[in-house]
């Protein structure tokens, strides 16, 4: 279960951000610290989308946290660009996603609900603290032409997909001779293949092999969510682990249909 960070802890994480005073720090560390939970939160709504288990009666829609966490960042850093934000004090970021674990079970509802009061206590913290005297400024140009050039990579990337999906591994040996030759290529032999959760733009398969090839040996070390997206003919673009996705599922939103658990598709 997570536990809820205490608010002195964070407070007193060295800062490296340089021309604020002591409590305007503070509020630097407030703003990063809450966006890093809403990413989180994000992420696994994301995850757990397509669940229905019990979580979604406690899961809130992330886009109305991040209206609230924009309005605030406004009032008290000059700026609702929470990128911009996480990118002004790589240090500082890093020091604070340390303290963040990822959620996996879509059906612990109680690791959820610590998750938010982490966030609800952030956001706290950043309601009351001292707005900056002056604006947010990365620690140099180069890094925030980095960060734009990053964004339009990820834009480019889902403008250049007919389908993108959010998928899990699974073991081929759990489908049904059907099944397989269904979903699957005849010359597909892998042993583990992806199942579809949900996705955005097209549609594509329940399941579908994957676009490495991963041994009996390999498979407890690799990714076991992927992002992926497609082309109109069904060929992998690009695949990118849970862990690398943050970003391209701030931009994708909520998913424009999912599988549920009895493998029906559904439209959002």
């Amino acid at each position: 279960m997570i536990s809820v960070i205490p608010l002195l802890g964070v407070l007193l994480m060295p800062v490296t951000a340089s021309g604020f005073s002591g409590s305007e720090r503070r509020t630097l560390q407030s703003a990063v610290n809450s966006a890093l939970y809403l990413k989180e939160i994000n992420r696994f709504y994301q995850q757990c989308q397509q669940d229905e288990a019990d979580l979604t009666a406690v899961i809130s829609n992330p886009d109305n946290e991040r209206s609230k966490l924009q309005q605030l960042l406004q009032q008290k850093v000059r700026s609702t660009d929470i990128q911009y934000l996480l990118d002004a004090d790589p240090k500082l970021t890093t020091d604070l996603r340390q303290n963040i674990l990822k959620l996996e079970d879509c059906t612990d509802t109680a690791a959820f609900q610590a998750l938010q009061d982490s966030y609800d206590l952030a956001l706290f913290s950043l309601e009351i603290a001292t707005p900056l005297s002056k604006p947010l400024s990365d620690k140099s140009s180069v890094s925030a032409s980095q960060a734009k050039q990053a964004q339009q990579q990820i834009l480019a990337l889902i403008e250049s997909s007919q389908a993108i999906a959010w998928v899990n591994i699974a073991d081929r040996q759990q489908l049904s001779a059907v099944q397989q030759a269904n979903y699957l290529h005849p010359d597909y032999q892998g042993r583990y293949v992806f199942k579809v959760q949900h996705g955005w733009r097209g549609n594509i398969a329940n399941y579908l092999g994957m676009h490495i090839s991963v041994s009996d040996a390999d498979i407890e070390k690799t990714a076991k969510q992927w992002l992926i997206f497609l082309d109109k003919n069904g060929r992998f673009i690009n695949a990118l682990e849970a862990e690398q996705a943050s970003a391209h599922l701030e931009v994708l939103e909520n998913a424009d249909w999912r599988y549920d658990v009895h493998g029906n598709l559904h439209r959002n």
